[in-house]
């Protein structure tokens, strides 16, 4: 095949896919730029992916497999330096492959790039590093040899803490110990430890979090309280046994911000009174929901927060104890061969009546059934996954809960998402999208017209990425009686969700433009959330 001619996600021409550059956002995944507009797909939608890969010619496989099993790191760090094209790389790959040449040796033999571009890039060893502006002594480049376990632990703890990180990945190679901080949402490293230090750091862990040292192939999770630059901290840990060794992840909860207020937590102020008006009611079904690692748990405890602080008698089920709360009666829910024992759990509860039931997961028919029935006499608030709050709903009665039940008992919904915001200390103004790429999220001219654009522009306060920091978007769906009505009689979310705006609910798509409007987030942070109109 000569031609593969397909359309742009972007600006709707028609382009040959295989005559077309690669982009190079992402050296291992990359995908083709547009020739018109200039803009590669990897933003584009997942089923504008599928189908493009579906119907793929056998010669852009290769190709996307001769990238993703390159084992030499060296063109993936040139590519983000700006030093080569992916297309170039391809053509030098294929080339190592018949003369077995070191790939920086051939880059230069085809003056592609200089010496000195090749060993800035093998000193990086592919890493991002973090810009840390404190001076700390191996913060751009850790000489981890002239260290030791418990000076190395406590780096990586310190620059986490700094740096804002909600979680540590600290996991074996094959020749090295890669360190990962999560923050806002973007993964960081810092230069990988050498592999001699493996088994001791793995020991002093052990110390650290009470672990069995015995057995390293076992996952074992564990949690202490710290202080970190003079901060409070809960550090919750979790081995995962791997081919190299055991990875440990930790994730680091601030003891003096986890529980928020309300406001504090992003609800905006109808939201806040429309649930708050909820919260307050003697019985009623209330879902906290958002899709995976959308801060959902985080919304749970700041309800648990709001209950106990109105001297609700609660009981919580939960697992894990992310979080210990004076006042509350907290519960780890034991699992076995069957799962979750959230029903067995649950019914033992309710022996001990108390005034409002939490629970962090709903795993089955079974525990959704068991809390709608109770929900008729007490307040039951429950976390599952959802990407909108009608869809909550709708995936609620799908466990088998009696619409007529679900009906008389349904209090409210939340759901959430979370956005990047823009750096505000490199904040520019950006150009607008095409007018067909905001006609493809459903945003009119008219609407464009209301719009402001902006990008951050990278500096060493936002790790050189342009946004920092996170908020949370929320719609809250109530029970009244037109929603109640459409769950009754089994509409779709879609149905569902026009009823709730119709009586007063604010989408998260509407938030999330408001936030773009004001210039808080970009409109590639709205296009990621894929609300629909």
């Amino acid at each position: 095949m000569s031609e593969y001619i397909v359309s742009c996600w972007n600006c709707l021409g028609d382009f040959d896919a295989i005559s077309a550059v690669w982009c190079s956002d992402d050296p291992k995944n990359p995908t083709k730029l547009c020739p018109f507009c200039l803009r590669c797909f990897c933003q584009a939608s997942e089923k504008y992916k599928q189908e493009f890969w579906r119907t793929a010619p056998p010669r852009l496989h290769q190709e996307i497999q001769t990238l993703a099993k390159s084992k030499d790191r060296l063109g993936d760090i040139l590519i983000r330096m700006g030093k080569l094209t992916t297309t170039q790389l391809l053509e030098v790959l294929a080339e190592q492959k018949k003369t077995n040449e070191r790939l920086g040796d051939i880059l230069v033999k085809r003056k592609l790039v200089k010496p000195e571009d090749v060993q800035a890039a093998l000193k990086t060893q592919g890493v991002s590093t973090l810009a840390d502006t404190h001076g700390v002594e191996y913060a751009a480049s850790p000489v981890w040899e002239n260290s030791d376990p418990t000076n190395i632990i406590h780096y990586i703890f310190g620059l986490a803490a700094r740096k804002g990180a909600s979680d540590v990945h600290i996991e074996p190679k094959e020749d090295a110990i890669a360190v990962r901080y999560r923050i806002d949402g973007f993964f960081f490293r810092v230069d990988p430890i050498p592999k001699d230090f493996q088994g001791a750091i793995f020991h002093k862990f052990c110390d650290m979090f009470s672990l069995d040292s015995s057995k390293p192939n076992r996952t074992q999770s564990s949690r202490l309280t710290t202080r970190l630059n003079d901060v409070e901290y809960d550090l919750v840990l979790q081995t995962l046994p791997t081919a190299h060794g055991t990875s440990v992840a930790i994730k680091l909860i601030n003891r003096a911000t986890f529980v928020k207020d309300f406001a504090t937590l992003g609800l905006e102020l109808d939201d806040r009174v429309r649930l708050m008006e909820e919260l307050r009611a003697q019985f009623g079904l209330v879902l906290i929901t958002a899709p995976v690692f959308s801060g959902a748990g985080t919304t749970a405890y700041s309800v648990m927060s709001h209950l106990v602080q109105g001297e609700r008698d609660l009981a919580s089920l939960e697992n894990p104890i992310l979080w210990r709360m004076e006042g509350a009666r907290q519960l780890d829910v034991e699992s076995d061969s069957r799962g979750l024992r959230m029903e067995e759990t649950l019914r033992s509860v309710v022996a001990i009546k108390p005034e409002v039931i939490m629970l962090s997961a709903v795993p089955d028919a079974a525990t959704a059934l068991l809390m709608s029935q109770l929900a008729s006499s007490i307040l039951v608030v429950g976390v599952m996954a959802a990407q909108t709050a009608a869809q909550a709903v709708s995936a609620f009665a799908a466990l088998g809960v009696p619409a007529q039940l679900l009906s008389g008992t349904l209090a409210a919904v939340t759901c959430q998402r979370l956005v990047r915001q823009i750096c505000r200390i490199c904040r520019q103004p950006a150009e607008p999208p095409a007018p067909q790429t905001l006609a493809h999220h459903g945003i009119s001219a008219e609407e464009a017209a209301t719009l402001q654009f902006f990008r951050g522009k990278g500096c060493p306060s936002c790790n050189k990425v342009g946004y920092r920091g996170r908020r949370a978007l929320f719609e809250v769906l109530t029970g009244a009686a037109e929603v109640r009505s459409a769950v009754l009689n089994g509409l779709s979310p879609a149905e569902i969700e026009s009823l709730a705006v119709g009586v007063g609910m604010m989408t998260m798509r509407q938030r999330a433009l408001d936030l773009v409007r004001e210039g808080v987030t970009t409109f590639d942070e709205f296009s990621k959330l894929r609300l629909a109109v």
